[in-house]
């Protein structure tokens, strides 16, 4: 009877906003949950109400999922997509990367036809999409972006993230967003963060979402409001 009384008492839920067709598409090219993949969106959509200068770069794409519900948000900004990934699934592993990593070493692998179709769904310019097909090693000494608005940085293993922290960190702005999809999957992933902000002396205010992704807005020191 009390819990009869307790739903009769209980407010309405709140009435959900329509989905977003595009968006539904997206979620079909990639692995992520939708939770993950609307977090990215909405943080993307921050970066874009706030006038964040610079272009977006993700390393380690796939088939294009995650890159296309940032680019959902990007759409009309004039911004860059700088896409990387070898395409030809997951690099090799180290012990730091850890116990169960090494399984999936030639892995994930995604198709660039794939990506483009991705980035179409979701109305994003193709001539601003810049794919850079290859090993970051070869692909990060090629032209790269004056500016990062947000990096997403979803490569997995300890030398994949760090060289991409190393290659890009200082190019995002103040204000601009760095999202580690991996932190709490990935000891790899985790490790070479730390070891980043070491040796840098940063104490970035890290946020989590779901149990793996972890970000930070560069230069934010606290969430308060007032």
């Amino acid at each position: 009877m009390l819990t009869k009384i307790r739903k009769l008492l209980a407010p309405p839920p709140a009435p959900q906003p329509p989905k977003d067709p595009k968006f539904e598409q997206v979620l079909t090219f990639s692995m992520s949950a939708r939770a993950v993949l609307q977090n990215l969106h909405d943080m993307a959509k921050d970066v874009q109400r706030r006038g964040v200068p610079g272009d977006f770069v993700e390393c380690g794409v796939c088939n294009g999922g995650s890159a296309a519900a940032i680019c959902l948000a990007f759409a009309d900004s004039g911004r860059k997509a700088w896409l990387y990934d070898s395409f030809e699934g997951m690099p090799e592993t180290r012990p730091i990367d850890g116990p169960d990593a090494a399984a999936y070493h030639g892995k994930c692998v995604g198709a660039v036809e794939q990506v483009r179709a991705a980035v179409v769904v979701a109305g994003f310019p193709e001539a601003d999409c810049i794919i850079r097909k290859g090993w970051f090693d070869k692909t990060f000494v090629e032209e790269l972006p004056e500016k990062v608005a947000f990096l997403h940085v979803d490569c997995d293993w300890y030398d994949s993230v760090m060289l991409t922290l190393e290659t890009f960190y200082d190019r995002v702005v103040e204000g601009g967003v760095i999202v580690l999809d991996d932190f709490g999957h990935w000891e790899g992933c985790r490790e070479a963060f730390y070891d980043f902000i070491g040796r840098r002396n940063l104490k970035p205010l890290l946020e989590r979402c779901g149990h793996t992704e972890a970000w930070w807005v560069k230069g934010k020191q606290h969430n308060r409001t007032q």
